[in-house]
C-alpha cells in the first residue's frame, strides 16, 4: 500500500491524544503529565513543541493499529510477518546489518514488525471496503515474458546498440521465436538486456495496467496466451512480448487484488479516507483536544493532502533515480 503508507508519517510523539470512548471533544492542554518543584509539564507544552500535525499523525497510527488489531487479529497471521522480516534479514546480510539499518531510520526491529502488522491489518480494511472482481483481476493483469534488445543511451554504453542493428536484431529474434515460441525463455536468457527478468526466462511475472510502458502494455493485452508480439519499441529499445499462460491465477489471485486495490487508493485517496471514516464511526473514536481534532481531518482524513503527499514523495524519488543516474554516468 504504497500509497497509504503515505499518510502515517514515521513520527514519534509521547501524548495520546485520541480516545475509543467518551462523548465531547473538550480541551485537554491544561493537563499535567510531569509536575516538579521548578514547575509543571503540560500538555500543551508538548503538542507546542512538537506541533499539532506531528502529534496528530503519532496518535491517529497508534489509535489505527489498536483499531484494525482489534478488528482483523484472526485475519492476519502474526506468524507469516515473522517469517516474512527473517527472509528480508537474510537479503540484508543478516540480522545485525538489518538492524543496523533500522537503527539509521529511528526504528527498532519490533518497531519494524508492528509496521508490517499495520501494512497487514489496512490491507484487509481496504480488501474489505474496496471492491475489485475476479472479472477486474482478469481484465487489468496479464502474465508476460519479453526480450528486450536495448538502444545504446550514449557513446558510453556498451550494452546498447545503434537504433538500426538493435531493430535488426529485434527483428530476427522475432523470427526464431516466432517459429519456435517453446525455446523462448532460452532465447530471451541468452539475448535479452533485461538482466533482471533475462535470469527468469524473460519473465515479468504479472503485469498490471498502468504500471509499465503504454506501448508496451498495449501490445501486451493484445495478445491471447501463448502468443508473441511483433517488435515492439519504447524508451528502452525493441522488445519481443510474449503472453505467458496464467495456470497460477488463482494461487496470485489475492496478491493481484491487493496491488490493484493499491492503485486504485493512490489514484483515489477518498477511498482510503472514508473506509477510515467507516472504522472511526465503527469503534465510536472521540477526539479530546479539538486542536488535534482539526489536524487529523485536515492532514491524514483529507484526500487532497494525501494526494499532495503523494505528488511530493514521487517528485522527491524522480529526483534521486535522476541523481542516482548522473552519478553512475547513465
Amino acid at each position: 500500500m504504497k500509497s497509504f503508507k503515505k499518510v502515517l508519517l514515521p513520527i514519534t510523539a509521547s501524548a495520546l491524544l485520541l480516545s475509543a470512548c467518551g462523548n465531547s471533544a473538550t480541551d485537554s492542554k491544561d493537563d499535567t503529565i510531569i509536575s516538579s518543584k521548578a514547575g509543571d509539564v503540560k500538555v500543551e507544552d508538548v503538542m507546542n513543541k512538537l506541533g499539532d500535525e506531528q502529534i496528530a499523525n503519532s496518535s491517529f497510527s497508534i489509535l489505527l493499529n489498536k483499531l484494525l488489531a482489534d478488528k482483523y487479529k484472526d485475519k492476519v497471521d502474526t506468524k507469516d510477518i515473522d517469517k516474512e522480516v527473517e527472509k528480508e534479514q537474510k537479503q540484508y546480510g543478516g540480522k545485525d546489518q538489518f538492524e543496523s539499518m533500522l537503527k539509521q531510520q529511528k526504528m527498532t526491529l519490533d518497531d519494524y514488525k508492528e509496521q508490517k502488522k499495520l501494512q497487514a491489518y489496512q490491507k484487509a480494511l481496504l480488501n474489505d471496503k474496496v471492491d475489485i472482481s475476479d472479472k477486474d483481476i482478469k481484465e487489468n493483469t496479464k502474465k508476460a515474458s519479453h526480450i528486450l534488445i536495448k538502444v545504446k543511451e550514449n557513446k558510453d554504453d556498451k550494452e546498447g546498440l545503434s537504433d538500426k542493428k538493435a531493430k535488426a536484431k529485434a527483428e530476427e529474434i522475432q523470427k526464431e521465436v516466432a517459429k519456435n515460441p517453446d525455446k523462448f525463455g532460452e532465447i530471451a536468457k541468452k539475448e535479452s538486456k533485461d538482466t533482471s527478468s533475462a535470469k527468469k526466462d524473460g519473465s515479468l511475472g504479472y503485469v498490471i495496467k498502468g504500471q509499465m510502458d503504454s506501448t508496451f502494455e498495449k501490445a501486451l493485452f493484445k495478445l491471447k496466451e501463448g502468443d508473441v508480439s511483433k517488435v515492439v519499441k519504447t524508451d528502452y529499445g525493441y522488445h519481443i512480448i510474449k503472453a505467458d499462460k496464467e495456470s497460477d491465477f488463482d494461487k496470485q489471485k489475492s496478491k493481484l487484488k491487493s496491488q490493484l486495490i493499491q492503485q486504485k487508493v493512490q489514484k483515489n485517496p477518498k477511498l482510503l479516507t472514508d473506509a477510515y471514516k467507516e472504522l472511526l464511526d465503527e469503534y465510536k473514536v472521540d477526539y479530546k483536544d479539538r486542536d488535534i481534532k482539526k489536524a487529523i481531518e485536515d492532514s491524514i482524513l483529507d484526500p487532497d493532502k494525501i494526494k499532495q503527499q503523494q505528488q511530493q514523495q514521487q517528485q522527491q524519488q524522480a529526483m534521486q533515480q535522476s541523481g542516482s543516474s548522473m552519478s553512475t554516468g547513465q
